[in-house]
């Protein structure tokens, strides 16, 4: 009961649904089976918190304004110093993310991939750049979704720094087919995707299932100034191979609500953890 004083009435009447056995919702504190769906290879997976209600659950897309939000900008001066195992822009002027040339490692190899992550975690324009946008933007709306009344104020926790992914074009790799409970996330966060790369140069983008094991993917056609939002601790998504001859970068994070996240909750097994940061609104 408290979990849902907290989130909002829209929250309470979701849960009571969910206690009179309405379907496609989950009651807050009830137990949760040990495999995400089913997946190609059945994966077992284990989790603690409670699974968002409903009305967050919904796929949905948020817009900004990139001159107000320059993540694309604040990208590229983060890449603009070669890396090895990152990449570089070479000579090339002006430095655009499509035409960066990133090292096959950065997104096929683990440990090329926790390298780049390190290099966001010490960009203060992007880290910068990052929180205004969640401010101004992306935790509000989900404060907008529980339908608070007057007053009630809800505790969110994002992940901090969020997640710079690099694809290299005229490939085949993709990314493997997964819910993010696999890699030890709760179903009491929310999946946020963005593209910092044009989807009309790159034609690729996440393909996503609608419920959990639905198996129904679809692209999220969403472009720079776009963010993407999913249930991705349980459904399942995956990135195809970038056949075009850019390079596609884009930025991920997930917000946990006070009530269905447990910030202490450290999972048996997981190579890395995500950073948290929490907040009132």
């Amino acid at each position: 009961p408290d979990a849902a004083q907290q989130a909002g009435a829209s929250v309470e009447a979701a849960v009571g649904a969910a206690a009179n056995g309405a379907p496609g919702v989950g009651p807050p504190h009830g137990p949760w089976p040990p495999v995400c769906g089913d997946g190609p290879t059945g994966t077992s997976v284990s989790w603690c918190g409670h699974q968002l209600p409903a009305v967050l659950r919904r796929e949905g897309t948020l817009c900004f304004c990139t001159a107000q939000h320059d993540l694309r900008g604040a990208a590229v001066d983060l890449l603009a110093t070669p890396r090895k195992g990152i990449g570089t822009f070479g000579d090339a002027r002006p430095r655009l993310l499509e035409g960066f040339v990133p090292h096959a490692d950065v997104f096929r190899r683990f440990k090329a991939r926790q390298a780049l992550y390190r290099e966001v975690g010490k960009s203060t324009r992007l880290l910068d750049a990052y929180e205004a946008l969640l401010a101004a933007f992306v935790l509000p709306h989900l404060c907008s979704r529980l339908g608070r009344s007057k007053g009630q104020r809800t505790v969110f926790y994002y992940q901090y720094p969020p997640t710079l992914r690099v694809q290299p074009g005229m490939s085949e790799e993709h990314g493997p087919l997964h819910c993010d409970a696999e890699y030890g996330h709760q179903p009491g966060e929310l999946n946020f995707w963005m593209p910092l790369t044009s989807y009309l140069k790159t034609g690729t983008t996440l393909h996503v299932e609608s419920e959990p094991g639905a198996g129904d993917f679809h692209p999220l056609h969403v472009d720079h100034g776009q963010i993407a939002f999913f249930f991705g601790c349980l459904c399942r998504h995956q990135a195809p191979p970038n056949q075009s001859r850019f390079t596609r970068v884009s930025l991920d994070f997930r917000v946990g609500v006070g009530g269905y996240f447990d910030p202490e909750w450290r999972p048996e097994g997981v190579k890395a953890l995500h950073g948290w940061k929490e907040v009132t609104m």
